[in-house]
């Protein structure tokens, strides 16, 4: 066959090669291109007899086992302020990556980075742009490099279902049905006269939502059953995997957390079969791109376990609200605009164990269900416990070495207090997104309280008291005994053993209702974990365990096995 002949094979067989692996158009061409090159290039080599054959092995990752993972989920903007503005930005996290390292976690949650006038940054102006304040798309992949290189994982939180007043998409086709972005916004009129607004029935006037420090905005809803929506949404989501697209992801999300993620939008009839419809195809093209990226969707129901919504969407985890509410020894809520106000907390054992045993039925080897004691929405967990610091520091023990991943809201290792308040705006949550105090004077470098001196959720700050003298890092780590070393020991723990990340759970029956005892097991490694959850001393028989790993307030003689209120043993069996 004629040189020029096995070239026409090959760009047509090519071409279908190409198609197939490639898929999406904008990766087919690209695809196409690189296969011809190297068909080329091995063809002339072919000619030359003496050329050695050179055979390509692609590395593949395998896959992460996100239960080795340790979620550290903050809001940046109170992080570590880098440039003098009193907001947390990008640059400033880079700066304290190493403070994640030596904590122990894995993983950043951040809360959404987008365009916004709402501080939180949940309704975006812009999908497309980094809020300034945070820094520049640049600043932006510098940090995912930098987490990157220290080894570190990095989750996106997306809220991509609403659109805010401010927003273009918005604003220019209000009251205009011929804008080139009226396909974009759900009317339920052709005068586009009637956006479907969050929270609010059918055609009802404009609703406006109060935000920190005095702005109003409208909040609508996408039209997503529109291609339009989907499309923009599918390159959206996708462009964050691999931003310049050359298929090396150190400046790539390692995945996404998906805020409100509802198979029927707000229950509105709408927009239904979401999780298969809209979501999975998103998800399944991440994953094309790269495997391993990591999907945890926030079920909107925190009744729920969630593993419906992980098999429908194909998301990979959800939250572990069950076992949030029978740690706090409260009643589930449907939502965060339910929550209920504890006084302290009863734990109660057997609710316990029933928690962990139902949400493991659920979730298998390939899919996750996250721990947490507190996050964004609730109330700090310092503060549901009334500052209790024995039982601060036993949900310590279960929100890490349970099963499931655990997920650590910034703060919560120094005991922050916050509760959510009602002053009728998105302020109501600043008690519970406060800056994190690396030192105990706010007007140091770096402490990044953006609230300041802006309305009466500073008033009330534990800046302003003598609290956060106890609080600050700087504080906390010179003393061994403190809150954040406990942390710290219990994440070494369950870094350093297989059997507190990849173990079975065991629950143990003990002569006491207050004491919680597990066993987790893996391979030739095992573990008890004993807890006494209540406020008065109790015995129980000593069993033989006499290797203790770590304990607090607790002793053994006698044969016998003594907690003080809120004490525990971990012993290596």
């Amino acid at each position: 066959m004629k040189n020029s002949n096995i070239i026409n094979v090959l760009y047509t067989n090519l071409r279908t090669v190409s198609s197939s692996v490639f898929g999406k158009k904008k990766y087919r061409e690209k695809g196409f291109l690189a296969l011809l090159i190297v068909a080329i290039v091995s063809f002339n080599s072919c000619k030359e007899e003496k050329q050695p054959e050179i055979v390509s092995e692609e590395k593949t990752e395998a896959p992460i086992n996100w239960n080795n993972e340790v979620i550290y989920h903050v809001m940046q903007r109170s992080f570590y302020d880098s440039d003098g503005d009193l907001h947390g930005d990008l640059n400033g996290f880079v700066e304290k990556l190493d403070y994640l390292k030596d904590l122990g976690v894995t993983t950043i949650l951040f809360t959404p980075l987008y365009e916004s006038d709402f501080y939180h940054n949940y309704f975006p102006t812009n999908y497309d742009n980094i809020d300034p304040e945070y820094g520049t798309k640049a600043d932006y992949i510098n940090f995912v490099k930098a987490v990157h290189k220290k080894g570190l994982n990095f989750l996106m939180d997306m809220e991509t279902q609403y659109a805010q007043s401010g927003n273009v998409w918005f604003d220019d086709s209000y009251k205009n049905p011929k804008s080139e972005y009226s396909d974009f916004i759900y009317y339920t009129d052709s005068l586009n006269l009637h956006p479907e607004q969050i929270f609010m029935k059918p055609n009802s006037p404009l609703k406006d939502f109060n935000l920190w420090p005095d702005k109003k905005r409208n909040i609508v809803l996408l039209d997503l059953n529109h291609q339009k929506v989907k499309d923009y949404m599918m390159d959206f989501y996708t462009y964050w995997v691999d931003p310049n697209k050359d298929g090396n992801f150190d400046d790539g999300v390692d995945g996404f957390r998906i805020d409100h993620i509802m198979d029927d939008l707000d229950y509105k009839g709408i927009f239904v079969n979401m999780y298969q419809d809209f979501w999975k195809p998103i998800f399944t093209e991440c994953k094309s791109i790269n495997p391993n990226v990591f999907v945890l969707g926030e079920q909107s129901n925190w009744n729920d376990y969630g593993e419906e919504m992980v098999s429908k969407s194909g998301a990979d985890a959800a939250f572990s609200f069950p076992l949030r509410f029978a740690l706090a020894g409260e009643e589930g809520t449907h939502d965060m605009y339910i929550d209920p106000t504890s006084k302290g907390v009863k734990m109660d054992p057997t609710r316990i164990h029933n928690e962990v045993k139902e949400t493991m039925k659920r979730f298998s080897d390939s899919t996750f269900s996250v721990n947490f004691l507190e996050n964004h929405d609730t109330s700090r967990w310092a503060s549901v416990v009334n500052n209790n610091e024995g039982q601060k520091r036993v949900a310590a023990v279960l929100n890490v070495l349970l099963p499931g991943i655990p997920s650590i809201y910034y703060g919560q290792e120094l005991g922050l207090t916050g509760v959510k308040q009602e002053y009728g705006s998105d302020a109501n949550h600043i008690p519970v997104r406060e800056a994190f105090p690396w030192t105990s004077n706010y007007n140091d470098k770096g402490n990044a309280v953006w609230y300041k001196d802006t309305g009466e959720w500073w008033t009330i700050s534990f800046w302003n008291n003598e609290s956060v003298k106890d609080f600050a890092l700087e504080t906390q780590k010179a003393d061994a005994s403190s809150l954040w070393n406990h942390y710290k020991s219990l994440l070494s723990l369950r870094t350093k053993h297989d059997a507190f990340r990849l173990g079975n759970y065991e629950p143990l029956e003990v002569e006491n209702e207050h004491i919680l005892a597990f066993k987790r097991t893996y391979s030739n490694e095992a573990f008890v974990v004993m807890l006494n959850v209540s406020d008065e001393e109790v015995t129980t028989d000593n069993s033989g365990f006499n290797n203790t790993v770590y304990h607090k307030n607790s002793k053994i003689e006698e044969g016998k096995l003594t907690l003080d209120a809120y004490g525990f043993i971990i012993i290596k069996l």
